[in-house]
């Protein structure tokens, strides 16, 4: 990119989607240029719900197709909150228009597509990034010095994500 903002797509309406609109929202080098589903009335309907809840200075477009989306020159970005089965193809097919990647986890079904994934868009010259968040933060290499240091050799862990 030779420009200081990142210009954003979304492809797909998931309920997921709504967190990064809003971040891609309150991020001082990026905005959201249109979101597609397959649908175009879902998709205006997420972009007027997202707007009424968290809006952007200007209305992002709703799109009914992912590969207009992909299309259009004015996006350097896309995030795709697709179903699992289906990011592969979309991360395949954004890489290959040029377009950097942040997919939702689990970025793939098999380790097999995870490792297509990276490689495509490294031939592409392309950022891929899953949504992974606590992965790329400091946390995580904190939480590890803690128990290192102050609980000891670790066994077993147990977690449970939930709300």
């Amino acid at each position: 990119m030779t420009h200081t903002t990142c210009r954003w797509g979304i492809l797909g309406a998931a309920f997921i989607a709504r967190k990064n609109w809003q971040s891609i929202r309150d991020a001082n080098n990026a905005v959201l240029v249109a979101v597609a589903s397959r649908d175009l009335d879902r998709a205006k309907i997420f972009v007027n719900e997202c707007q009424a809840s968290a809006p952007h200075a200007i209305n992002p477009e709703a799109m009914g197709s992912y590969e207009a989306l992909l299309e259009r020159p004015d996006i350097d970005a896309v995030y795709i909150p697709l179903p699992t089965a289906l990011r592969k193809e979309w991360v395949l097919k954004a890489a290959r228009a040029g377009k950097h990647v942040l997919v939702e986890k689990p970025v793939g079904c098999t380790a097999e597509d995870v490792a297509e994934i990276i490689a495509v868009c490294a031939e592409n010259h392309v950022q891929f990034m899953d949504g992974v968040m606590f992965m790329h933060g400091q946390r995580l290499e904190h939480l590890h010095q803690v128990l290192k240091e102050e609980v000891g050799e670790v066994k077993h862990i147990a977690t449970q994500f939930s709300f």
